[in-house]
C-alpha cells in the first residue's frame, strides 16, 4: 500500500508514526486524469518538434542521395491489337481461328509475347547482348569466396573462363541516346545456345511488361531502358517481331498443309485407281453387267410373293378368330347370336322371328291356361322345334368356318414355302451385286475425295503471299521525353512523409520514457498533495539571490511569495515558525529557494532565520559569500559558544544566516539532539521565520529526524528533471517520518517550455499600469 490511504473518492489523509500525536492533513482535491486525445498527442509531438524536422531532413537528405544515384529508366509503349479477322479469300477457309477473341486468348497472347524465344529474336535484332546494359556481367567473388580459394586471396584472381567473357572495348556513355551505335561493338557476340544468353534474356524480360487495356483485345507493351530511343526501339521489335513470328507460324502451317495434300493426293489417286479396277474386273468374272434385269425380275417376283404372303396371313388371322369363336359357341361359353355369319344368315334371322312369335303365344296361352293344357303343349313342342332348327343352322355356320379356316392355313404354307424358294434364289445374285455395289462405292468415295483434295490444293497455292498475322500494330512506341523511374517526387514525399511518421514515433517514444513531473495535475495526482508554487528557472539571468532584490515583482519573486503564502495558510491557528525545505536528490535547487525565499521576505521587513543544516554539501556560505568556519556545528557542540561569533547577518537584505560549520562524521548525531530542538525553539520566539537547508533525504538520513523537530517541510521537486518513483520515494520516507508537509515546491520550471506540457500558461509577470490608468 502507498504511503497514503486510498481515497476511495474521498479526500486522502496522511498518516503519522513515530508516536508523534496525529495531524491530519486534507489535501487538493485530485484531478481526474485527462484523457489522451488526438490533441494532446499532436502536443507530445510538437514538444519534440525540432527532433521530429531533424529526423524528416535525414530522411529527405538520405532520399535525395539515393535519387542521385539512382539511374534514370525511360519507358517505351507500343500497342497491338489481338483477335483481328482474317482475311476471307474462300467461302470456306482451310484452317479456323481468327478474329474471336475471347479473356483466355487475349491472355495467351500477353503470355506468349512474354516467352523466351520471342525475347532471344528481339536481342539478336538489336544485339543487346553486346549492349552493356542488358549485356551479363559475371560479379566479382566475394571475400569468403576468396579466402577459401587462397590462390584468388593475395593474387589477382582466376583467369576468365573463356576469351569470349571479357569485354572488349570499354562501355558507350550513359547519356548517349543512339541505341543502334551504342549496341554495336561494346561486347562480344554471344551463341544462342551459350547460358550467359539465358542471363541476357532475363534481364530483357525484367525491363518488359505486357498488359491487356481494361478488358479490350489490345496488349500494351511497355520496355524500360536507360536510353529513351533503346526504349522505344525495344517496345516497337517486340511488337513487330510478334506479328512477324504469328505470320511465320501461318506460312509454316500452309506449308504443311500443302505437304499433306500432295501426299494425300498421290495416295487417293492410287486409290482410284485400284478400286475401279477391282469393280471393273469383279463385273467380268462374274458375267454382271449394267444393263442385266434378272437381279430386277427376282425381286419383283420377291415383292408379290410377299404382299401375298402378308394378305394371306390377315386371312389365316381372321379365319382361326372366327373358328375360336365357334369353338366357344359350341362350349357354350358365347352365344350363337354373337357369331357374326350367324347373324348374317337370312334363315337364322327369319327362325328367330319365329321363334319371338312361338314365345309369345305360349306366353299368352301359359296365363290363361295351366302346363298340361293341350294348347300350352302345343305352343311348348313348337318352340322347342324353332330351336332345334337354329341350332343345326348354327352348327352347319360353325362347320363352314373351320372349312374356310383350313383353307387359308393351306394357302399361307403355300405361299410361305414359295417366298423361301424365290428368296433362296435372290440370294446367289444379290451376293454378287452387293460385292459389286461396295467397289463401286469405294471407287465413287476416293475419287470424290480426290476431287476435294485437288480443290483444296489449287486453294492453297500462293496464300502464303497474302498471309496476315491475326493481330496488327495499332500504335508504335516513341522515344519518351522525361524518365519513368525513379519517380522523384513520389519518393521525396514518400521520405518526408515517413521522416514525419519515423520523427514523431521518436517523439511519442521520448516522452513515453520521460518519467519526470511536467505538469501541477501529475504531481498532484502523484503525491494527493498540493503544489504550492512553481518557481520558474531564470536561465543565466542574475544570481536568484540577487535577482529577488532587484526586481521584487518578477516571476520568480511571485513564485516565492506564493511559498509564504502557502505555509502561512497551511496553519489556521498560528503562522509555522520553523520550515525545513528538502528535496530527493540533490541538484533539485533546494539551497537556491531558502536563500532567495529568505532574502526576498528579510527585504519587506520580516524577521528572517537561515540555518545551513547540509554538513556534507554546505552552499549558504557561499551564497552569502561568508566563511564556513563558525556555524551550526559550534553551536551545537559547545553550548558556550557566543550566537553573535555563529550568526550572519546579511548587509542586503537584513536576514541572519547561520552556516554548516566545520562538522565531522561523528558529530552530525548533533543536529538531532535536544540541542537541536532547544536552538530551534529559541530561535522561533524572536525571528518571524526560521529556514532550515538540509541534505536530500535520499542521501542523509538525519533529515527525517529533522522533519520532526520543524513545524513545517517544504519537499522540493526539480522540473523535468526528478524522475518520478525517486521523488515519490523521500516523500514517502518523510510522510512516515511524521513530517507535517503542506505542499510541493516545483523548482526550476522552463517556463516557455511549460506551456507545451500545460494546458494553462505560467506566467506572472503583470505589466507595471500607467499614471493615465491610474488616474
Amino acid at each position: 500500500m502507498s504511503f497514503l490511504e486510498p481515497s476511495h473518492g474521498r479526500e486522502p489523509v496522511r498518516r503519522e508514526f513515530y508516536g508523534r500525536a496525529p495531524v491530519q492533513y486534507v489535501a487538493a482535491p485530485i484531478a481526474p486524469p485527462q484523457q489522451q486525445d488526438l490533441l494532446d498527442t499532436i502536443r507530445r509531438i510538437w514538444r519534440h518538434r525540432y527532433m521530429v524536422l531533424a529526423i524528416t531532413a535525414g530522411f529527405a537528405v538520405a532520399a535525395g542521395i539515393v535519387l542521385t544515384q539512382l539511374p534514370s529508366l525511360y519507358v517505351g509503349e507500343a500497342q497491338v491489337q489481338v483477335g483481328v479477322p482474317p482475311l476471307q479469300i474462300f467461302s470456306t477457309d482451310l484452317r479456323f481461328g481468327g478474329g474471336d477473341a475471347d479473356t483466355e486468348k487475349v491472355e495467351n497472347e500477353r503470355i506468349a509475347m512474354e516467352s523466351r524465344d520471342l525475347s532471344r529474336k528481339v536481342i539478336e535484332r538489336l544485339h543487346l547482348d553486346r549492349n552493356p546494359e542488358f549485356a551479363y556481367k559475371p560479379s566479382k567473388p566475394s571475400w569468403w569466396a576468396r579466402l577459401l580459394h587462397f590462390d584468388g586471396l593475395f593474387g589477382a584472381g582466376r583467369a576468365p573462363a573463356s576469351p569470349e567473357a571479357a569485354p572488349t572495348s570499354a562501355p558507350a556513355a550513359a547519356g548517349s541516346d543512339d541505341s543502334a551505335d551504342l549496341a554495336a561493338a561494346t561486347l562480344p557476340v554471344i551463341p544462342p545456345d551459350d547460358p550467359v544468353m539465358d542471363r541476357v534474356i532475363d534481364k530483357l524480360l525484367s525491363r518488359i511488361t505486357v498488359t491487356v487495356e481494361g478488358r479490350s483485345h489490345v496488349l500494351t507493351v511497355d520496355a524500360e531502358s536507360i536510353h529513351a530511343k533503346l526504349a522505344a526501339d525495344i517496345a516497337n521489335t517486340f511488337a513487330t517481331t510478334f506479328l512477324s513470328e504469328q505470320r511465320a507460324d501461318k506460312i509454316k502451317s500452309n506449308d504443311l498443309v500443302m505437304q499433306y495434300l500432295t501426299a494425300r493426293i498421290a495416295q487417293l489417286r492410287e486409290a482410284v485407281e485400284t478400286s475401279e479396277k477391282a469393280a471393273a474386273d469383279y463385273r467380268r468374272q462374274n458375267g454382271l453387267y449394267e444393263g442385266m434385269t434378272n437381279t430386277n425380275v427376282t425381286s419383283q417376283q420377291l415383292s408379290e410373293i410377299n404382299s401375298q404372303l402378308v394378305q394371306a396371313q390377315t386371312e389365316k388371322a381372321t379365319a382361326d378368330a372366327r373358328v375360336q369363336e365357334a369353338i366357344a359357341l359350341q362350349h357354350g361359353v358365347v352365344e350363337s347370336a354373337s357369331v357374326p355369319e350367324v347373324l348374317d344368315s337370312p334363315l337364322i334371322q327369319t327362325l328367330k322371328a319365329q321363334q319371338a312369335q312361338a314365345g309369345q303365344t305360349l306366353a299368352e296361352v301359359s296365363a290363361n291356361y295351366g302346363p298340361r293344357y293341350p294348347a300350352v303343349i302345343q305352343a311348348r313342342n313348337q318352340l322347342a322345334e324353332i330351336n332345334r332348327k337354329i341350332n343345326l343352322e348354327t352348327s352347319r355356320i360353325i362347320d363352314g368356318l373351320r372349312r374356310a379356316a383350313r383353307t387359308a392355313d393351306a394357302r399361307y404354307a403355300a405361299l410361305v414355302k414359295n417366298f423361301h424358294s424365290t428368296e433362296t434364289q435372290m440370294g446367289g445374285v444379290n451376293e454378287k451385286a452387293i460385292h459389286l455395289e461396295a467397289l463401286e462405292r469405294d471407287a465413287t468415295v476416293n475419287q470424290k475425295l480426290l476431287e476435294a483434295m485437288l480443290a483444296r490444293a489449287k486453294e492453297t497455292i500462293g496464300r502464303e503471299q497474302i498471309e496476315m498475322p491475326d493481330a496488327k500494330l495499332i500504335s508504335t512506341a516513341a522515344p519518351p521525353v522525361a524518365p519513368s523511374y525513379p519517380p522523384k517526387t513520389l519518393i521525396m514525399l514518400l521520405s518526408i512523409c515517413g521522416g514525419l511518421l519515423i520523427g514523431s514515433l521518436a517523439a511519442l517514444m521520448r516522452e513515453s520514457a520521460d518519467h519526470t513531473f511536467r505538469r501541477s495535475d501529475e504531481i498532484e495526482q502523484a503525491t494527493g498533495l498540493p503544489l504550492i508554487a512553481m518557481v520558474p528557472d531564470l536561465k543565466g539571468m542574475t544570481q536568484p539571490t540577487v535577482h529577488v532584490l532587484r526586481k521584487p515583482i518578477s516571476g520568480f519573486s511571485e513564485s516565492l511569495r506564493k511559498i509564504y503564502v502557502g505555509l502561512q495558510l497551511s496553519e489556521a491557528a498560528q503562522s509555522p515558525k520553523t520550515v525545513m525545505i528538502s528535496s530527493a536528490t540533490p541538484g533539485e535547487g533546494k539551497s537556491v529557494i531558502v536563500a532567495s525565499l529568505a532574502r526576498l521576505l528579510a527585504r519587506n521587513g520580516k524577521r528572517i532565520m537561515v540555518i545551513d543544516c547540509d554538513w556534507r554539501a554546505p552552499t549558504m556560505h557561499r551564497i552569502f559569500q561568508r566563511s564556513d568556519k563558525n556555524g551550526l556545528a559550534s553551536l551545537l557542540a559547545d553550548e558556550g559558544v557566543p550566537l553573535n561569533d555563529v550568526i550572519y547577518n546579511d548587509p542586503l537584505s537584513g536576514l541572519d544566516l547561520i552556516v554548516s560549520g566545520g562538522w565531522n562524521p561523528h558529530s552530525m548525531y548533533l543536529l538531532t539532539s535536544p540541542r537541536m530542538r532547544a536552538v530551534l525553539q529559541t530561535f522561533a520566539k524572536n525571528y518571524d521565520l526560521v529556514i532550515l537547508d538540509t541534505p536530500p533525504v535520499l542521501v542523509a538520513a538525519e533529515v527525517l529526524q529533522l522533519s520532526r523537530l520543524v513545524d513545517k517541510v517544504l519537499y522540493t521537486v526539480r522540473w523535468g528533471h526528478t524522475r518520478r518513483e525517486v521523488a515519490l520515494d523521500g516523500l514517502k520516507q518523510l510522510l512516515e517520518a511524521g513530517a507535517d508537509i503542506p505542499g510541493i515546491v516545483m523548482s526550476r520550471v522552463d517556463a516557455k517550455r511549460y506551456r507545451e506540457f500545460a494546458y494553462s500558461h505560467l506566467n506572472y509577470e503583470y505589466a507595471r499600469p500607467s499614471l493615465a490608468q491610474l488616474g
